[in-house]
């Protein structure tokens, strides 16, 4: 689905974005509605950063500091992979 007035580029690192995140996620809880609760985080707005929609800069940041990864140490993973 292609989200309004976002590039193609910048959909593509979205989608990669929400990947690490539910690669991250998956590997402390398998459950992403479970998680959610547990860490105050909407559990609709978690599954759409998992699935490469649009988020807000401080819910990613909270999402970062409930997997306990800095901004860093994220983006640098992100760099390597090939998702």
């Amino acid at each position: 689905m292609e989200q309004t007035g976002i590039s193609e580029s910048d959909q593509l690192i979205l989608k990669r974005i929400g990947a690490l995140i539910r690669q991250k996620r998956k590997a402390v809880s398998n459950n992403y509605e479970n998680f959610a609760e547990m860490h105050k985080i909407n559990k609709v707005t978690l599954s759409k950063i998992e699935r490469g929609e649009n988020f807000k800069f401080s819910t990613f940041l909270q999402i970062l500091s409930a997997l306990d990864i800095g901004l860093d140490d994220f983006f640098t993973e992100l760099a390597a992979l090939e998702l």
